[in-house]
């Protein structure tokens, strides 16, 4: 996982906050102030992910905390994942953000392990990645859930990778997909792959002349999947490109896509419509 620095955690999390804060909990300021204790307890069952966050940001207003999980630990209901004591007031106004962390980055994690499982009963070698189909200005916690459930990163930004998409290939009309795909090599580097994006049998066999790093089969069908793999052994007996497959891919449907010869699965799903973990934060009276 990409590190960065506590402090810049801290101000990135304390932006979070204050989104919700603004000029003050008009509520809070009424209520008495009391050093008391606070649980977090799941309301079901799953993945616990984002407490080195949630210390951070508790520390960051005052808080202590004591935590009983460590992320990527499996939890059930009515679990207590760590213990806030300090004030009252700090307490409820760090309550709401802390949850929406907690709850949003567990769901993500627990839907990823359940997909990475899966994929492990296969016996197949196969990564799931996520993609940029992140939440704006939360794109690092949300990679953050994904590795911790075992999952590729991916990109983390466009430098990361040449990934050459439907809309790129669109501006370069009237030229093949082969002298596309040689015209991006030219800007390569050994620190940057090239990854392309088909959508037919007849763009794959194109491109495989070209030796991409990675070619990306674009909602292909299970059967298009297997009859590619099939052309790529028949074609190349050294070292062939990573097979990634994408576009309507879901944990309902994932098991159609484990294929022999697919080294990627990206899936959207794991960060743009994944349900958030239920979790409470309870003072204790």
């Amino acid at each position: 996982m990409a590190y960065l620095p506590p402090k810049l955690l801290e101000r990135k999390l304390l932006q979070f906050l204050q989104e919700d804060l603004e000029f003050g909990d008009i509520t809070t300021e009424i209520t008495p102030d009391k050093i008391v204790n606070a649980d977090l307890i799941a309301k079901e069952h799953g993945f616990v992910s984002g407490l080195e966050f949630a210390r951070i940001l508790v520390n960051a207003v005052g808080l202590e905390i004591k935590t009983n999980r460590n992320d990527g630990e499996q939890i059930k209901q009515g679990d207590i994942i760590f213990t806030i004591k300090g004030s009252s007031r700090a307490i409820l106004v760090v309550e709401r953000t802390l949850l929406n962390i907690i709850m949003r980055l567990s769901g993500i994690t627990t839907q990823t392990k359940n997909l990475v499982n899966m994929i492990s009963n296969s016996k197949l070698s196969i990564k799931v990645a996520s993609t940029r189909k992140t939440t704006p200005g939360f794109r690092y916690f949300e990679k953050y859930a994904v590795k911790t459930g075992g999952g590729d990163t991916h990109r983390w930004s466009l430098s990361d990778e040449i990934l050459i998409k439907e809309n790129h290939l669109a501006l370069f009309k009237g030229e093949l997909i082969d002298e596309i795909l040689r015209k991006y090599q030219q800007q390569a580097s050994f620190t940057r792959k090239v990854d392309i994006e088909v959508e037919t049998l007849e763009e794959f066999e194109k491109v495989l002349k070209i030796h991409p790093d990675i070619i990306m089969l674009d909602n292909f069908t299970p059967e298009k999947i297997h009859q590619a793999i099939a052309l790529m052994n028949d074609r190349i007996s050294g070292r062939k490109p990573l097979i990634e497959i994408s576009g309507g891919i879901n944990p309902e449907n994932l098991e159609k896509y484990l294929i022999n010869g697919v080294d990627i699965i990206s899936i959207g799903a794991l960060t743009h419509t994944v349900r958030s973990l239920d979790f409470s934060l309870k003072i204790q009276t």
